[in-house]
């Protein structure tokens, strides 16, 4: 059942669950089982290796117009092993190197979960492709509202620091987390003017207080501390939030909110405009995201395979990170 539901769009999209259902009641309408045989068979989809394990792909500029992207093996055998990509094949660009494309699709965490990759895994791949002689550049393919603040500063530069130039392209939605990672690459492409959206820069915390709910129900929740530990678990739904805790939770969060804009600041240094502050939290439509420098250029995931292609046959867009850092120390004669 498991591997049934992992592999099954069906099974985990409510927009796929509501037509599965008609089918399925249709069927035993007519005395069938709910599923054809067919269907009841776990799918191994692209993304998944022989082995079952998340896989990276690979493209080549002027190549993706069929929609098939080739997974590249070797990787889930050994995460930290070079890529062993296929052999032969042409390729538009003059080098014959290829692009990967890395997913950040669904919730960034940082251990990943049943839709998505997590940050660490990322890490590993864009490691490995910056490893592998046959890539030339790598694409980050995104769609996601954010997610989880631990793990995506270690993405985010990793992404900065890459020897290859790195192209995000937001697919629907990069926002958050998700944007603080896009916003390291040398470029990004947002899919469309109207229907694409970028944005969110910022954290937030929820505290959820359920006393009142609670004692309504006939419930009084005591929780009980060891004599040293005062400070255990002080956030959580059955306390009132006191004035020192809010306080503490509001300073991580400035902090961790400072470190995001920090990064931003730095990985779209001159590209932001000056008119608008987008450090709200704000979201934009695909058409203002260019308007006020949160993305370069409208365009496709084959855009941005073509770009990545253009940047490694110029040399340039690789290690924005580790250039400036450089530049910094050669001014202050270091």
């Amino acid at each position: 059942m498991e591997d049934l539901l992992t592999s099954s769009a069906w099974a985990l999209e409510s927009k796929y669950y509501g037509l599965a259902k008609q089918r399925i009641q249709a069927r035993w309408a007519q005395g069938l089982p709910a599923l054809a045989a067919e269907e009841a068979k776990p799918r191994r989809y692209p993304h998944v290796d022989k082995d079952g394990y998340a896989t990276m792909w690979h493209a080549v500029a002027e190549a993706v117009g069929n929609g098939i992207l080739h997974p590249v093996e070797g990787l889930a055998s050994a995460m930290s092993q070079v890529l062993a990509g296929p052999r032969g094949g042409s390729s538009a660009n003059t080098s014959g190197s290829k692009v990967a494309v890395l997913p950040i699709q669904g919730t960034v965490q940082k251990r990943g979960g049943y839709c998505s990759l997590g940050t660490k895994d990322l890490v590993a791949q864009l490691n490995a492709a910056n490893r592998d002689p046959e890539i030339a550049a790598i694409v980050l393919d995104i769609d996601s509202p954010g997610g989880q603040v631990d793990g995506t500063e270690e993405f985010a530069q990793a992404c900065a620091l890459s020897a290859k130039p790195v192209v995000a392209y937001i697919d629907g939605l990069g926002a958050s987390a998700a944007y603080w990672i896009a916003s390291q690459a040398s470029f990004i492409y947002i899919n469309s003017a109207s229907t694409g959206y970028a944005g969110s820069l910022g954290v937030l915390c929820m505290s959820i207080d359920q006393t009142a709910f609670l004692e309504k129900q006939g419930y009084k929740v005591e929780i009980l501390r060891s004599s040293r530990a005062v400070d255990k678990a002080r956030l959580n739904s059955v306390e009132p939030l006191s004035d020192v805790v809010r306080a503490s939770v509001q300073a991580d969060l400035d902090q961790i909110g400072e470190t995001f804009i920090a990064a931003v600041e730095r990985g779209r240094a001159g590209k932001l405009s000056t008119k608008e502050d987008v450090f709200t939290g704000k979201v934009y439509r695909g058409s203002d995201a260019k308007k006020y420098g949160l993305v370069d250029a409208i365009g496709s995931l084959q855009d941005a395979v073509n770009k990545a292609a253009q940047l490694a046959q110029s040399g340039s867009g690789a290690g924005k990170l580790a250039s400036s850092i450089t530049q910094t120390l050669q001014q202050n004669g270091i």
